[in-house]
């Protein structure tokens, strides 16, 4: 019977395909990125440019981007040609209350934090750019002076985005740090950059004071957002609500002018990233290398959605501390889009309500990392009803047909209606397409979004670079690509370790960055910008990617990130991670590749929850109660030979398949230091504190 049902579906769905126009029109593109003529060296590929772009356009493309508008310059334009229309939109929090909830798999109830969210409000451009004046006027106010230091330390909200052109206005520059940013990473950033200002959540303050009053960071006036317990010490300290600042500059209107920069060589942010190892470095980007990063993702943004149309939406949710979220807030804000914000905590009805930010919202774009798609492919898994049901079978068929039909450039419009259209609920009604970026996004997580939820592509970039470098265009379904370059990028592979640019079918190297969006060098670090950028300009980026058959570029790994084992094989740590994060068992960001350099194979921590280890443990026939199972040798077992399964299904190496594995129910944060404030790990830190585990592992010779 269940298999007369799905053939009847399936034919239903054989009469309704057709042609998929972004997959095909994608294909009509032929070859994406070219090389240029005889640039190519002993030890490095020719210099490589996007498909279409010769010399003299590339050149005066990066100067005419560099030393146009600069954003806050943009932003005014902005504001003052439609003052009326509405610039962003916020769901302000009635509540936070914890609510049992019951997990599906296990019968199990839990006890989660669910927000309660008041009505949306808005801001028009007239309002918004008057506050954002406002706020910058009350720092001159403060007397912080033109070039000086003033940090954002704070989590994204609409007050991040005034502040940061609030402080721009007033010609000072933005230092941002990670609101998870560790404390000692946090006085590190705040000692060298000797901010005069630091803008923060009230929540931070009395941590901040007890910096300042313990002279682990200079003195600077705290600013927060929300409010402060009446009862309040400040020790002393200058404790200013934001909004007062914002009152301060309005009292001044008349006697402070504006100041807004028409140098674009002048610096305008410094922006620490939480680096995997050693203390944080501050990337400082000038005005024009800013807008010259926006301006060329821009590009790649119109390939991918289009020109703005009436009534588009984005949703901020992303730390603004990141470069990412950063830049394509800026490329929206640029568009006329209506910015609005929400938090990761809130995105959909999960744990939100009335309901989740990206339905209320409805954005046209949407950007995550690694960890958001993972996350939202396995709650997709999790409710799937169980393997043989009927309802389950339709589904993997209709999975299998639209997957195929997809890489044959077809669409499934019956099945996009009949069995895809409930999950994509949770994304808005208006969403065109999805980007991920900030480490790489496993084959099996972008087969999977491709499928159920719509396209979505790959994009690679770094801080340095304003996260300049590639993405992918729509309709590029060849998955662990980030595509074609931005117009203004100039890339080449350099010859490390055993990767070479006369590698075959694919040339490999480190990869290597020119163009208008670079940084500067690294705040009070010049040892560190030497090594970074050399005497021809080339950003040294420290990933190693190869070059497809059309030009586009594919990211391998870190070179930090690539171990040798015994034989002197290297390991690419990152990849097989993202590979192995498919495991039913796995948590998102909860794989860990261990390499022995003297050992032949490679082992793993895994960080799994109750249920995907009750799940998992029944259908194993394992009987136990959690996290007792996890030491059970016959669990172990059975986790090592479901993760080897997943190494073979990717058709991984032998010396890529995992030997053991320890499975745990740890977790991995910024907070607890295991991973940076951008979700990477930090193998040091797991290397000490697992230090013994580790040396279990690879007891074998």
């Amino acid at each position: 019977m269940g298999g007369c049902v799905v053939s009847l579906l399936d034919a239903r769905n054989r009469y309704s395909i057709v042609t998929h126009n972004d997959v095909m029109e994608y294909r009509r593109l032929g070859v994406l990125n070219v090389p240029v003529p005889d640039t190519e060296k002993p030890d490095a590929s020719a210099i490589y440019r996007i498909a279409g772009y010769d010399d003299a356009q590339q050149k005066q493309l990066s100067k005419e981007l560099y030393n146009g508008p600069n954003l806050t310059q943009r932003f005014e334009t902005i504001c003052l040609r439609d003052p009326k229309r509405n610039a962003l939109a916020y769901r302000p929090i009635d509540r936070v209350e914890q609510e049992k909830m019951k997990d599906i798999v296990t019968g199990s109830e839990k006890v989660m934090d669910v927000t309660y969210l008041n009505e949306t409000k808005y801001m028009t451009f007239e309002a918004l750019w008057e506050c954002m004046l406002s706020f910058g006027r009350g720092l001159a106010e403060l007397g912080i002076r033109p070039n000086a230091n003033v940090a954002i330390y704070e989590e994204t909200r609409w007050e991040w985005l005034a502040t940061i052109y609030g402080i721009w206005s007033q010609s000072m520059v933005t230092c941002t740090v990670y609101a998870t940013l560790g404390e000692a990473a946090l006085a590190y950033a705040l000692r060298e950059t000797e901010c005069s200002a630091i803008v923060c959540n009230a929540k931070n303050v009395a941590r901040l004071v007890e910096l300042i009053t313990h002279g682990n960071i200079p003195r600077a006036s705290i600013i927060y957002n929300d409010t402060l317990p009446a009862s309040f010490d400040a020790k002393g300290c200058r404790v200013i609500p934001w909004s007062e600042v914002v009152e301060m500059g309005r009292r001044v209107a008349e006697q402070v002018p504006l100041r807004i920069p028409t140098d674009n060589d002048l610096t305008a942010l410094i922006m620490y990233t939480s680096g995997t190892t050693g203390d944080p470095k501050g990337v400082m980007h000038t005005h024009g290398s800013l807008v010259a990063g926006v301006s060329g993702l821009n590009y790649r943004v119109l390939d991918n959605i289009g020109p703005y149309e009436e009534g588009e939406t984005y949703c901020v949710y992303l730390p603004l501390a990141h470069i990412m979220e950063f830049s394509v807030m800026n490329i929206f804000v640029a568009r006329g889009a209506l910015i609005c914000f929400g938090t990761p905590r809130t995105l959909t009805r999960a744990t939100a309500r009335p309901t989740g930010d990206l339905e209320e919202f409805n954005p046209v774009f949407i950007i995550g990392v690694p960890r958001v798609y993972e996350s939202i492919k396995k709650a997709v898994q999790m409710k799937l009803p169980r393997a043989g049901s009927m309802k389950r079978r339709v589904f993997d068929h209709a999975y299998e047909t639209r997957l195929r039909a997809l890489k044959d450039g077809k669409d499934t419009p019956y099945w996009n209606q009949k069995v895809f259209d409930k999950p994509r609920e949770v994304l808005g009604r208006n969403l065109r397409i999805m980007l991920s970026g900030g480490g790489p996004l496993s084959d099996a997580t972008q087969d999977f979004v491709n499928v159920v939820f719509g396209l979505i592509v790959q994009g690679w970039g770094l801080t340095e670079t304003v996260c300049c470098g590639g993405i992918q265009r729509t309709g590029d379904m060849d998955v662990g690509s980030v595509g074609q370059t931005e117009p203004t990028v100039e890339f080449r592979l350099l010859d490390v370790d055993e990767y070479k640019h006369t590698d075959t079918p694919e040339p490999r190297g480190e990869i290597l960055l020119r163009g208008p969006f670079l940084f500067k060098g690294y705040y009070k670090q010049e040892k560190l910008t030497r090594e970074a950028l050399d005497e021809d300009g080339w950003f040294h980026t420290g990933d190693v990617g190869s070059i497809t058959a059309n030009g586009s570029l594919r990211i391998i790994g870190r070179v930090k990130a690539l171990a040798k084992n015994v034989l002197g094989e290297y390991i690419a740590l990152e990849a097989l991670e993202s590979m192995y994060i498919d495991n039913a068992l796995c948590m998102p960001n909860g794989v860990c590749v261990l390499v022995h350099p003297a050992r032949s194979y490679i082992c793993a921590l895994v960080l799994t929850d109750e249920t995907k280890a009750m799940m998992f443990a029944k259908e194993h026939g394992i009987e136990g109660s959690y996290p007792d199972i996890l030491r059970d040798p016959a669990f172990q077992r059975k986790a090592t030979e479901s993760m080897q399964a997943t190494a073979r299904k990717a058709d991984r190496k032998p010396m890529e398949c995992v030997r053991h594995v320890r499975v745990l129910n740890d977790e991995w944060t910024p907070e607890n230091e295991i991973l940076t404030a951008a979700g990477k790990l930090k193998r040091r830190e797991i290397d000490k504190r697992y230090a013994d585990v580790i040396e279990e592992l690879f007891a074998d010779p």
